[in-house]
């Protein structure tokens, strides 16, 4: 059950303030990750097209399968996401740390934190 939630989307990506049980998450990333998303592509001058793969922290089944869903990816655009689920489990924050070391050829990362935050970068590899 979603307790208290806010969202504010930045240039740098998505905060999300909230005391939230963990099946509640997907629902937050429905409602608010397309719009962070297509901010932080906004704000860099770039679109999806231009990505080689993406860095989702692999949090979850629900929350990649959500996270692959919202802006519409194909399942291999996060293989290293779920490798690193499928291999390590989700090991809190540090869990994109896994998913950047196993790959060399991924070109965008977003990473979910302490409250609940996003944050999106480009990776030049």
């Amino acid at each position: 059950m979603l307790k208290t939630a806010r969202a504010i989307r930045t240039s740098h990506g998505l905060k999300v303030a909230f005391d939230v049980e963990s099946p509640e998450l997907p629902q937050l990333l429905r409602q608010h990750l397309k719009l962070a998303v297509q901010d932080f592509l906004d704000a860099s001058g770039m679109s999806l097209g231009e990505f080689n793969g993406f860095l989702f922290h692999p949090g979850g089944a629900k929350v990649l399968e959500t996270v692959q869903r919202v802006p519409d990816l194909r399942r291999d655009d996060l293989g290293y996401s779920w490798a690193v689920l499928r291999d390590f489990g989700n090991m809190s924050s540090p869990t994109i740390l896994f998913a950047l070391n196993q790959s060399l050829k991924a070109a965008a990362m977003a990473a979910f934190g302490p409250g609940f935050s996003a944050y999106f970068l480009t990776v030049d590899l």
